[in-house]
């Protein structure tokens, strides 16, 4: 064999190498161009309807607006949804598990003594992929604290006795029995009982008091469940009686801190709460009778 052969044949395998891993670097850019156009990341999007808020916006202290998120995986469930809220601290209000291709949450908000606070709602689909959208609210330099209306020496009655009903409207100010209460879903706030967590402060929407209002007109068959949620302070009865407008109640406000329940409620306790319509107060626990055939007196103070 001569020289220029053996050349020839060296040249033509550089390029049979050559074109073999030029041809294997091409499917692996496509398999992974696949992959990636298979699977991409969830939407995660404000509501833009009429009443929901989903811009960066200043309001006023107290002031309540109403964000709507919707989500889709397309072809990849959702299984993760977060929301956080941060006023200079970075603070947890939900997360919550699912697997479902679409997603739908509304949340009513409002506005905080901060001058700024960041909320940030995240979507993570099965294939661990993450999207999120963020709203900033500044607040109103002109900010002015709001009136208040008080109610003294309400008695809600646990749920055997009989001479109070369990269930309040703060709208109507009116307090209703069971049978009462559920010809007025729609208006139904609050809920006192007393059970494995002592003395305890609800709502219609709460997962416990289902089983202690029952038959008929129970619980279990409303179909406009309310939610108000609640938080415990550090606030003495004193300042409570002192407070004229709603800054008391508004530096309480922690959105991240309220829960379905207020428990082992006692005489002396000053409790944060946010309505359904997103409206706060605080309520002063003056005295607690035990048991199911008991009650409660209290004083609200809640804004207009």
């Amino acid at each position: 064999m001569n020289c220029g052969s053996l050349m020839i044949k060296i040249e033509y395998r550089y390029v049979y190498l050559y074109i073999s891993v030029f041809v294997l670097i091409s499917l692996l850019i496509l398999h992974s161009c696949k992959k990636e156009a298979a699977s991409p990341l969830p939407d995660i999007a404000f509501k833009t309807d009429s009443g929901f808020v989903f811009q960066e916006t200043t309001l006023p202290i107290g002031q309540t607006i109403l964000v709507g998120i919707s989500a889709n995986g397309d072809e990849t469930n959702i299984t993760f949804f977060h929301v956080g809220w941060d006023n200079g601290q970075a603070q947890t209000l939900l997360d919550s598990g699912m697997n479902q291709s679409t997603f739908s949450y509304d949340l009513s908000i409002t506005k905080t003594a901060s001058v700024v606070e960041t909320w940030e709602f995240l979507v993570m689909n099965r294939n661990r992929q993450f999207n999120s959208v963020k709203l900033i609210l500044h607040r109103d330099s002109s900010s002015q604290y709001g009136s208040i209306q008080t109610i003294h020496d309400l008695v809600l009655g646990a749920q055997a006795y009989p001479d109070a009903g369990s269930f309040f409207s703060l709208t109507a100010k009116t307090r209703y029995f069971l049978d009462e209460a559920f010809q007025h879903q729609d208006s139904v706030d609050m809920i006192y009982y007393f059970d494995i967590y002592d003395a305890t402060f609800s709502s219609p929407a709460e997962s416990d008091a289902p089983a202690l209002f029952t038959g008929p007109t129970g619980l279990a068959n409303w179909t406009i469940k309310n939610e108000t949620r609640y938080d415990t302070t550090e606030i003495a009865p004193a300042d409570f009686d002192l407070s004229l407008n709603d800054s008391l109640i508004l530096a309480a406000y922690e959105p991240i801190n309220l829960k379905r329940k207020a428990k082992y409620i006692e005489p002396g306790m000053v409790i944060s709460f946010q309505d359904p319509r997103g409206k706060l107060g605080l309520i002063h626990v003056k005295e607690v009778v035990p048991g199911p055939a008991g009650y409660v007196l209290i004083d609200l103070k809640v804004q207009q």
